[in-house]
């Protein structure tokens, strides 16, 4: 019979072999750390502590395998709680910790709260996706010297510490920062340096309210998912989906009722094995499993955040649109299907979907604009040549096919190439325009500046670091004067001219107001006409459009007579792949009954030599260097042919035969 280390072996090849047949790659999840800000003046800006919803909104929306940490900071900073895996146990905690958050530090030490957030920086972490979301109210503050000018001294060399040496140290490393102001007084310039200076996305919250739909942005950055549309409430679930989850934001006291599409109701009350109900004062999280196909309705009041996202094995997919969008630049996007990781290219199934893109800043819409099917691969394209206001926005990509709907959203902040702002300093100098070039591809001699005020010309100096003075000292301060400034961007590879906001320098005496949005010239929503369907392309109607599984069957099929039996298998799409499969599972499934009753024959041929142990003339099973008896040897020769896998069982080998000693 077999030797005991060719069972052995013969077991473990049929081990691997079923472990390498099931085997998937999962996706990196992200690690996330969240910085906030405690100090006192947040009892001002966030009166009603928002900041605690808001933490928790990022809490339950991380992605399972992720890791992710909470940190607070005013004076000193605190680790509220600790960096590590995000499971049920970690989002338990950090509910209960995040009701710690409050407005009582002192100062607001932004730099420091950065470095201990990050002071694993220097350690070989492979994660591919770090992200740091810093949400304060205020300026750098740290120093408690005793005149203003040493103060300002000394809260200039942290900031300039934080923005030259910290911040690249952190881009190099591979982080993203995702900066949230919340207020119009905080440093601006800063957060969205240190954003745009990282590939992360900078939103300035001007009421409390602002925060968690900002924020929502941020984790769609951080963690994309794919949704369907939610419209009157309602969203279509269509057979291919294994799961959704809805987001529902609402006031306090208000609660949420989920219909599915045969009427029956669920609340928050519901004891149903595939429903998780999540709720506090602010939102509701639902999540089902296995969902009924059809129409799913939830009773709650509309709010423009409100979302579903799906799983399923049919993604829809798209480019990624820069964090920061500077005006003047246009911007191409890309969407397209997979199946199982396999990207979907039959054109007869894309041509039946109708997709657009819907660009909006909050509840405004900016325009909707078809995304035809590119002629030269199966993906749809856009490119938006122009941005018509500043600010933080989203483009929706929506995909119809009637019984099947898909949806993604990109957030963005959109800017323009150069920065002006009017400076009017407290010891009574001249007062000043600042023009700082916010494009981290613009050199000096890419810019030229035609500027006046009322009509009368004037001249910006550059300072150096990317800098330029406008000084105002000779306008006539009796009357109100407008500043309007022209930018000319002179690359070899574009060719940009941007009008930037107007500023208004009121006359003496009188208060400055604040500046206007930023408006292009026609920014009326307009709706692109939808792709044609190819001549000879049956229209699709309601009653008679196929599901999707159909359609994908019905594509394969008009493949399939145009392959040979033999012909090489060069994609996983080919009809044959199927029968791969089933081949491999049935060798696997040959191999392991092959060892089994291998193993059995040995197990027998053991018993009956331990009942005739006693005869005289019977020889023992094992020798006493673990090999197999004298009636085994003529198998021993077989055994070369696996001494490669030896080095794996001698320890098993040698507690087998302490087993066996012990019997005899």
């Amino acid at each position: 019979m077999f030797g005991r280390k060719t069972i052995q072996k013969l077991m473990l090849l049929v081990l691997i072999t079923g472990l390498l047949s099931v085997t998937k790659v999962f996706a990196a999840q992200p690690d996330v750390r969240l910085v906030a800000d405690v100090s006192g003046s947040m009892k001002r800006t966030d009166p009603n502590n928002l900041r605690i919803p808001a933490t928790n909104l990022l809490i339950d929306l991380l992605p399972a395998d992720s890791k992710a940490g909470i940190w607070t900071f005013g004076a000193y900073s605190n680790s509220l709680v600790p960096h590590g895996n995000v499971n049920e146990s970690w989002r338990s905690n950090a509910r209960n910790q995040a009701k710690k958050i409050n407005s009582v530090g002192l100062f607001t030490d932004i730099e420091n709260a950065i470095e201990r957030a990050t002071s694993d920086v220097n350690q070989s972490d492979k994660s591919p996706q770090k992200h740091l979301v810093l949400i304060s109210d205020g300026l750098i503050d740290v120093s408690e010297a005793a005149t203003a000018t040493e103060r300002e001294a000394e809260n200039q060399q942290s900031r300039d510490h934080l923005l030259r040496v910290l911040v690249p140290k952190l881009a190099k490393a591979g982080y993203t920062i995702h900066t949230l102001a919340l207020s119009d007084e905080a440093d601006h310039d800063l957060m969205a340096t240190m954003a745009q200076r990282t590939g992360g996305l900078h939103a300035i919250a001007y009421k409390a309210t602002d925060l968690m739909p900002l924020l929502l942005q941020i984790i769609n950055r951080l963690a994309p998912s794919e949704e369907v549309p939610l419209q009157d409430n309602r969203f279509l679930i269509d057979p291919t989906i294994d799961e959704f989850t809805l987001l529902v934001f609402h006031g306090p006291g208000a609660a949420a009722i989920l219909h599915d599409p045969n009427g029956k109701t669920y609340t928050h009350t519901s004891n149903d094995p595939h429903l998780r109900w999540h709720s506090n004062d602010r939102y509701t999280m639902v999540t089902v499993e296995s969902p009924l196909a059809g129409k799913w309705y939830i009773e709650t009041p509309e709010h423009p955040d409100n979302r579903v996202t799906v799983i399923s094995d049919i993604r829809l997919h798209s480019t990624n649109l820069p964090p920061t969008i500077f005006r003047g630049y246009p911007q191409t996007l890309e969407a397209w299907f997979t199946e199982e990781g396999r990207p979907i290219d039959r054109r007869e199934f894309l041509n039946l979907l109708e997709t657009k893109a819907t660009h909006q800043k909050g509840a405004q819409q900016l325009g909707t604009f078809a995304m035809p099917l590119m002629a030269n691969k199966p993906r749809y394209q856009l490119t938006l040549n122009s941005f018509p206001q500043i600010g933080e926005q989203t483009l929706k990509v929506e995909v119809d096919g009637r019984t099947f709907v898909r949806q993604v959203t990109h957030s963005f902040n959109v800017q323009d190439v150069v920065a002006a702002s009017l400076q009017l300093p407290d010891d009574g100098s001249s007062p000043r325009v600042i023009l700082r070039a916010q494009h981290p591809d613009l050199q000096p001699a890419d810019i030229y500046y035609i500027i006046s005020a009322n009509d009368q010309p004037l001249t910006a100096e550059y300072r150096g670091d990317g800098e330029w003075k406008v000084d105002l000292a000779n306008l006539d301060r009796s009357v109100a004067q407008t500043i309007q400034v022209l930018v000319q961007i002179n690359q070899t590879s574009q060719q940009v001219s941007i009008e930037l906001p107007e500023l208004i320098l009121t006359a003496k005496g009188e208060a400055n107001p604040p500046p206007a949005p930023v408006l292009i010239p026609n920014p009326v929503p307009q709706v692109m006409p939808l792709p044609v369907l190819p001549i000879g392309m049956p229209v699709a109607t309601p009653e008679s459009e196929p599901m999707l599984e159909e359609t994908l069957l019905a594509s394969a099929a008009l493949d399939e007579d145009e392959i040979g039996l033999f012909d090489p298998i060069e994609s996983w799409d080919d009809p044959r792949m199927p029968w791969v499969y089933v081949s491999v599972g049935l060798a696997n499934i040959a191999l392991f009954l092959v060892a089994f009753f291998m193993y059995r024959a040995f197990i027998n041929k053991r018993k009956a030599r331990q009942d005739l142990g006693d005869d005289e003339g019977a020889e023992p099973l094992l020798d006493l260097d673990g090999s197999l008896g004298a009636d085994l040897d003529g198998f021993e020769e077989n055994e070369d042919d696996l001494d490669d896998l030896d080095d794996f069982d001698e320890l098993n080998d040698d507690e087998l035969d302490d087993d066996d000693d012990v019997k005899r």
